[in-house]
């Protein structure tokens, strides 16, 4: 049975957890920042970033959250943490709710250290709202960080889930059109890069760029966020049923 408090006391932990780790701080709160302000002025002036920057402000938040995210549940199994929780009147949806709590809340605090380098240090200029930004690269971290619990619930080591970023996320970045206009892609690989998950944040962002408040595409692909969110969190509760009952 569900409970609020167990799920919010859960939550409360896995945030302090998270904070407390430096490496974690690093990639959440600085390293989006200056991946944007070093891949600025790799470009001649901001109008030319723009297009590449906007896609960046929900990737690079996304990959960040991953990193933490795949290793979270490995470390805490390693260290007894999740079966202590799973001996406790906690369920395991307390659990994957209590993650996916925390994910929103940590992605919230990202979000709003991202935007304001963003505008600040890089001149990425947005037709959409500021507020709108914050939640749909609020919505982008979770995404990523959901993608990195679903990975690390499978691995038995914290090695495993680093061997996944190279292998699976890296390939991503690559073809979803952050380093590369999908537009001159090879017609296979076009093809590819649209079953790519990362691509429903790369596209997502593109028309919250593109037109005030994003229109149909930032919709359609933030319900595709959405819906990867919900199998990655039912990921995450079946392997953990499985590994600790």
């Amino acid at each position: 049975m569900f409970s609020l408090r167990i799920t919010l006391a859960i939550a409360h932990r896995i945030l302090r957890e998270v904070f407390r780790d430096h490496r974690s701080r690093v990639f959440l709160l600085v390293a989006p920042g200056v991946l944007l302000v070093l891949v600025r002025y790799l470009f001649d002036t901001a109008a030319a970033f723009n297009p590449t920057g906007a896609m960046m402000l929900g990737a690079f938040p996304a990959l960040s959250m991953y990193m933490v995210g795949s290793t979270l549940v490995v470390r805490e199994r390693n260290r007894g943490t999740l079966e202590a929780v799973l001996a406790t009147p906690a369920s395991r949806l307390d659990l994957v709710t209590a993650y996916l709590f925390a994910g929103v809340a940590a992605s919230l605090v990202q979000a709003v250290c991202t935007i304001t380098v963003g505008y600040t240090l890089s001149g990425i200029d947005m037709a959409s709202p500021a507020w709108l930004l914050a939640v749909v690269i609020a919505l982008c971290g979770v995404f990523g960080m959901s993608l990195g619990l679903a990975f690390s619930a499978i691995c038995q080591n914290e090695g495993q889930a680093s061997q996944l970023v190279p292998g699976l996320m890296v390939p991503q970045l690559l073809i979803c059109g952050v380093f590369w206009p999908v537009s001159r892609f090879a017609d296979w690989l076009q093809d590819i890069e649209r079953y790519v998950p990362f691509s429903t944040v790369t596209r997502a962002m593109t028309a919250a760029r593109e037109h005030s408040y994003g229109g149909s595409e930032l919709v359609s692909n933030g319900i595709g966020m959405v819906a990867l969110i919900v199998a990655a969190q039912l990921c995450v509760a079946a392997v953990i049923r499985r590994q600790t009952a």
